[in-house]
């Protein structure tokens, strides 16, 4: 949506009451990190706004056909259902993918629906590209997001791609943002620079393509640090496992932290890096230019929106640690354009992908689904 957009969420000279739903503390990634900067930051000063946190504990099982998934659909449908009464939006937030996923998503928001709130479901997951790929696919999806008044997309390829199941009108991009007074530019002149990932600990997120980077990187005499944030993915323990036990010895796994203590992991850093094999537009990216980092990402979902080829750092292609480590090695020899990048990159973000825009937007769309037509 417009970054102009001036409309807010009251209706009737109150404030609408919007119940967000998904994944929250203690899970750490996009959803619960944007999650938390909608109920703390300028949206809930434009609406009344409440959190029902999803998350669970155990072994993490995204994605798959469990009794415990069963269960926990179950009881999340019928706490969706109680604390919909009396609301005028219920905001799910879901990856969207794969089946597993969707059929949660339908099964929450008819819930909500039955309550009487209108119903907007946010697609977070840039998997979604991949798994809606067949008619009978699109068809699935369509039904079990029947009951849903307006489905949001974060990246611009997904926009396109729901709008040839919904549409036009039912679909609408809002960028992600980020509060720009928690993320600021540490000294970026650490010896050796620093580099660092931040996301779960998974394959599919490229972190072994990282390892391979960085060890290419040593082999040719660059000296650098390699630092990881991050924990257990949706999938489970196994792929955590697996990164693990492929890491160089010098990759420095910080674990997880307290959102509060994340802000200082990057600017404590020098160079931000993710090569993800798939994303839609990843936050971390975005935090990392609002704490003054040179990106190098690979070239998925709206990645290359995000980060100016260039001028805010360099947007490669995915599984190939080579060309990684080639941009890698550009502003690990190079001080000054690490810092005139990363200034480049604070500059953007401020400009484009602050919070306040995202909430803004937000609060239009509960209006629009609130509002007789």
């Amino acid at each position: 949506m417009s970054e102009g957009s001036s409309r807010t969420g009251s209706s009737a000279g109150r404030k609408l009451k919007v119940l967000l739903v998904g994944k929250a503390a203690p899970d750490r990634g996009g959803i619960p990190t944007f999650l938390e900067m909608l109920t703390r930051g300028e949206l809930s000063r434009l609406v009344d706004v409440d959190l029902l946190n999803v998350a669970h504990t155990g072994t993490p099982e995204g994605g798959k056909f469990t009794t415990g998934n069963i269960k926990r659909t179950l009881a999340d449908a019928r706490a969706v259902r109680r604390l919909a009464k009396g609301r005028d939006v219920v905001h799910i937030h879901s990856a969207l993918a794969p089946t597993v996923t969707i059929i949660r998503a339908g099964l929450l928001a008819a819930a909500a629906r039955s309550a009487g709130a209108a119903v907007v479901v946010h697609a977070h997951g840039g998997e979604l590209r991949a798994w809606l790929r067949s008619d009978r696919r699109r068809r699935f999806l369509r039904l079990a997001m029947k009951p849903v008044a307006k489905v949001v997309a974060v990246w611009s390829a997904g926009l396109a791609m729901l709008r040839e199941v919904f549409p036009d009108d039912r679909v609408v991009l809002v960028d992600n943002g980020v509060e720009l007074d928690r993320w600021h530019p540490g000294p970026r002149d650490h010896t050796p620079p620093r580099i660092l990932y931040v996301g779960l600990l998974t394959p599919r997120k490229g972190v072994l393509d990282l390892a391979q980077a960085s060890k290419i990187l040593r082999d040719r005499g660059i000296a650098h640090e390699l630092r990881m944030l991050g924990g257990t993915p949706d999938e489970g323990p196994a792929a955590e496992a697996e990164v693990r036990a492929n890491l160089p010895e010098w990759a420095d796994l910080l674990g997880r932290r307290e959102p509060e203590d994340v802000p200082s992991v990057y600017s404590d850093a020098d160079i931000f890096c993710l090569p993800s094999w798939w994303e839609a537009q990843p936050l971390s990216i975005l935090e990392a230019m609002g704490s003054g980092l040179p990106v190098v990402a690979t070239d998925v979902g709206d990645v290359a929106r995000l980060v100016e080829d260039g001028r805010t750092g360099f947007v490669v292609p995915l599984k190939d640690p080579e060309r990684l480590a080639d941009a890698l090695e550009k502003l690990l020899v190079d001080a000054d354009a690490r810092r005139a990048m990363g200034d480049a990159g604070r500059e953007r973000v401020e400009k484009h992908f602050s919070a306040e825009v995202t909430a803004r937007n937000l609060a239009t769309i509960y209006h629009e689904v609130t509002t007789p037509k």
